[in-house]
């Protein structure tokens, strides 16, 4: 599919204070917001050894169906070799012919061709490539300190308009990711304590989770699904299906926002 790489955080790059930090010169590149369909953040990760961070975000419908029109923006900072992983995920994807029929014995990489796209009203440099047997192409550039894979079918890439960002509040999110997009924007700089109503929201997801977790744990050491929950039991329980109802669209994807 696309060339994100669906990771949880690798640990927050952290002071001696104890709160994370930035990457210099790194932000997420993204479609924007006069995109009119479905805007997600995929995934990403930080490392707290070499600072190195990615970010994931999808543009196109709610179930991530890469048969229609879509763009998926990878962003990486500087050196990181996930940005050369995403790119060989994406060029397989591009060279596979269908499914099920495999890749031709000694089939190569097509040479790029450059393309312009733009990013934050300015011109940028990309190398492109795409067939005319199929919709789907990859473009790999560099935003300042930020290395960038696109993907997309149906979308003509010279036609984008990218932004930078450095806040994926915007962006929808499984219950599961809200910390790491939460510890993302932050090692960008973003002043997430400006929005104490997200910071409660990840905090509460991520403590539902986890006291979901115990008591799924606990329940099949009693035996299995039939422990009856009582009390503050089932009041996190329902807090928890609750944050995740309302992340989940009507088709089981994640929640399109605007």
């Amino acid at each position: 599919m696309a060339p994100c790489l669906i990771t949880g955080e690798q640990g927050d790059p952290m002071n001696d204070q104890g709160t994370p930090v930035s990457a210099p010169g790194f932000r997420a590149v993204a479609v924007d917001a006069r995109w009119p369909e479905s805007r997600q953040f995929m995934g990403g990760g930080d490392n707290r050894v070499t600072g190195d961070i990615h970010v994931c975000l999808w543009f196109g419908s709610a179930t991530y169906d890469p048969q229609v029109e879509h763009v998926t923006v990878f962003s990486a900072s500087s050196g990181n070799p996930k940005a050369g992983e995403a790119l060989e995920d994406a060029l397989e994807d591009y060279l596979h012919p269908g499914p099920g029929e495999g890749l031709p014995v000694g089939l190569t990489v097509p040479e790029s061709v450059a393309i312009a796209i733009a990013v934050d009203g300015k011109a940028v440099a990309f190398e492109l490539w795409r067939n005319s047997r199929r919709p789907y192409w990859v473009a790999r550039g560099r935003v300042e300190d930020t290395e960038v894979v696109l993907s997309g079918s149906e979308v003509e890439p010279s036609s984008l308009r990218l932004v930078r960002v450095n806040d994926l509040s915007v962006y929808s999110a499984p219950v599961a990711f809200l910390p790491a997009r939460e510890a993302i924007a932050i090692a960008m700089g973003s002043d997430v304590q400006a929005a104490p109503g997200r910071r409660l929201q990840v905090e509460e997801a991520d403590a539902a989770l986890r006291a979901l977790s115990d008591i799924a744990a606990r329940g099949a050491a009693l035996g299995g699904p039939s422990h009856e929950l009582h009390g503050d039991e089932a009041d996190t329980v329902m807090r928890a299906l609750r944050h995740l109802g309302q992340d989940a669209g009507p088709t089981g994807g994640t929640r399109a926002e605007s």
